[in-house]
């Protein structure tokens, strides 16, 4: 794992790096599936008024990864969304440096017994990296893409 990682609140300058995280359409999917491909800061900041502790991370200076809460129950649980590392920092850690981030902020600020978050059947890093971190299935909703097929959104939790 990469040592020089930190974090903190987004900021505004930070939108437009954001923007250029995800790199295809499927990856826009994954991480904001209302979105429309590319992100713009128009979107993002739209679906930032309804999340909570939208958090960068950051690699010495540079934005390499981003992550909020889109359901907050305060001494019960987070769920964390729009989870994304930039592609080139993939498989360095940096994701788990991210969902370790988050899982702290929601243990300290909302008291919370449990993490919850959801992945596509079809993401199959995100499916492994959440079930290396302890993250277990505990409900599935089927979901369409943008392409009217079905997919599985697999509801994943951790409890404390």
């Amino acid at each position: 794992m990469k040592t020089n990682l930190s974090y903190r609140i987004i900021q505004e300058r930070d939108l437009a790096e954001i923007c250029k995280l995800p790199q295809n359409a499927d990856e826009l999917f994954f991480m904001f599936p209302k979105a429309e491909y590319p992100l713009t800061a128009t979107q993002l900041k739209k679906t930032l008024t309804n999340r909570f502790d939208s958090t960068v991370i950051l690699q010495d200076k540079m934005l390499v990864g981003f992550a909020n809460f889109y359901e907050v129950e305060d001494n019960n649980y987070c769920s964390i969304g729009n989870v994304i590392v930039k592609a080139d920092f993939r498989n360095q850690g940096i994701g788990i440096f991210l969902i370790k981030t988050m899982e702290n902020i929601a243990l300290q600020k909302y008291k919370v017994s449990e993490y919850r978050l959801s992945c596509f059947n079809t993401n199959t890093n995100g499916i492994l990296l959440y079930s290396k971190l302890g993250y277990q299935p505990f409900d599935i909703e089927k979901r369409d893409n943008k392409y009217g097929e079905s997919l599985a959104l697999i509801k994943m939790r951790k409890q404390i």
